[in-house]
């Protein structure tokens, strides 16, 4: 039975995947609403700016491993590693969506300063981690840098100082989450990224300590949430209240979710985007249950 091949649009879907690109736009968003940006023109134009930023970086991205793609049953079918698509035509989709995502995160209230993270996070990402990848298994300390950039995108679209404390605070939530986000997906698919090459974060630790240094970066990253009702990240009782919840349970639950990658993986993602809610519904006044 032939394999019915992916069409025009479903190629795009991959290309610049945009589920990836949603969280960007999320960590936008709600560093702009955290630094006092209003809901309104300007917040859409940082989260979409955002938005298509991620998804330049992943055309350029699978442009660099397109052969590496190849050789993985889980990207293989990819548009440029199964050949559907010239490297030519995603570069040239890279560069659109760069050129759309510069002029409206220019349009926000930050103005350029907003905009000029979008140069520094193809370099960090496409120039730095991408090539790292093949070369050691700390890459992914540089990835997590390029994953923490959205909540300072949002801060600077806001007019606020991208490394003021509360900016500085939800990138360091967004970087905490990354490593054991990449930690348990690369744990999930070993075998495929050693066949293409890649060195993933196994490497670098000894195989008795992996656990243990998982649920360390768990931890931490549990850690930092908390500090978010004491940085003003989160004001209103309930979101306060729900917000030292999920981090305590990150906290306390981190060896558990190191133990079983399928679940850890799962519920690691789903708590950014809790946290992340939780910061939107305070910014916005939802005040629920509070009142």
């Amino acid at each position: 039975m032939t394999q019915r091949q992916p069409g025009p649009m479903r190629d795009l879907a991959a290309l610049f995947r945009p589920r990836i690109g949603l969280l960007a736009a999320a960590g936008a968003g709600a560093g702009a609403l955290a630094c006092g940006l209003a809901p309104g023109r300007g917040l859409a134009l940082a989260a979409v700016g955002a938005f298509l930023l991620s998804g330049a970086a992943s055309a350029l991205n699978q442009v660099q491993e397109r052969r590496e793609d190849a050789r993985m049953t889980r990207t293989r079918n990819r548009p440029l590693a199964s050949g559907r698509m010239e490297p030519s035509a995603a570069l040239g989709l890279a560069l659109c969506a760069l050129a759309l995502a510069i002029p409206l995160l220019a349009l926000t209230p930050g103005g350029w300063r907003a905009a000029l993270f979008a140069p520094l996070t193809l370099l960090v990402y496409n120039g730095v981690y991408t090539p790292l990848k093949k070369r050691t298994s700390l890459a992914m300390l540089a990835g997590g840098l390029a994953g923490a950039f959205p909540p300072l995108v949002g801060a600077a679209a806001a007019g606020a100082d991208p490394l003021g404390v509360r900016a500085l605070l939800l990138g360091g939530v967004f970087y905490a989450w990354q490593v054991p986000h990449f930690w348990l997906f690369a744990r999930m698919h070993r075998a495929e990224y050693e066949a293409a090459g890649f060195c993933v974060p196994q490497h670098g630790v000894a195989e008795s300590r992996a656990g243990a240094a998982l649920a360390l970066w768990l931890a931490a990253y549990g850690a930092l949430m908390l500090l978010a009702p004491t940085f003003g990240l989160v004001a209103q009782p309930l979101w306060q209240g729900l917000t030292a919840a999920l981090a305590v349970t990150l906290s306390l639950g981190a060896w558990p979710l190191v133990s079983r990658e399928r679940l850890g993986f799962a519920l690691v993602n789903a708590s950014l985007v809790l946290f992340l809610c939780f910061i939107a519904a305070d910014a916005l006044g939802i005040a629920g249950l509070a009142a």
